[in-house]
């Protein structure tokens, strides 16, 4: 017997079925997710889980939550030029500690 497939979304899941997500994922969904076309055309990110009867795709998100320029994504990839121009400085600033004590050939 084939199991019953079921779309559903995280909010609409019942007490047994948020015990048995926990229990699947207790460290987090990173990289258990998969990613399909809604009837909209909209990309929907979710979570397989599965009980004896039924096969559940648990929606964890249907919309993108934000939409980055390439200057954002070069800030999170890259440092800032700023950034790279006080290292700099600050490494020709530092010079390596010097000892002090003198060594005389008595």
């Amino acid at each position: 017997m084939e199991k019953k497939k079921v779309v559903t979304e995280y909010s609409k899941l019942s007490e047994e079925l948020l015990k048995l997500y926990d229990e699947t994922y207790p460290t987090g969904i990173a990289g258990s997710t998969i990613r399909f076309p809604n009837a909209k055309g909209e990309i929907v990110t979710a979570v397989r889980l599965e009980t004896s009867d039924t096969i559940y795709l648990v929606k964890v998100s249907a919309k993108p939550k934000e939409v980055l320029t390439e200057e954002q994504m070069d800030e999170l990839v890259r440092p800032s030029e700023k950034e790279e121009s006080e290292d700099e400085e600050k490494s020709e600033d530092e010079e390596e500690p010097r000892n002090n004590r003198s060594f005389d050939d008595d």
